[in-house]
């Protein structure tokens, strides 16, 4: 049996879906207003120039699970 080659950094980056905040709003049932705020806490995203963010789900729901995490353990 044939072992897979090792995914690159390229391969991987690609394989991760990245969404405008429009979708990530509508995904999480949250306004693009509220995306801006999260932004200022810390939330990740991906800039892709002045005018153009992205975010990756997994990402996201990672940061907001430790938010609720930090905010609990106070």
């Amino acid at each position: 049996m044939k072992t897979a080659p090792p995914i690159t950094d390229r391969e991987q980056f690609m394989s991760v879906c990245y969404l405008t905040p429009k979708q990530l709003a509508e995904k999480l049932q949250v306004s693009t207003v509220t995306l801006w705020e999260w932004r200022k806490e810390g939330c990740p995203y991906l800039s892709l120039g002045a005018r153009s963010l992205r975010y990756s789900l997994p990402d996201v729901v990672r940061w907001l699970h430790d938010r609720k995490t930090a905010s609990r353990a106070v």
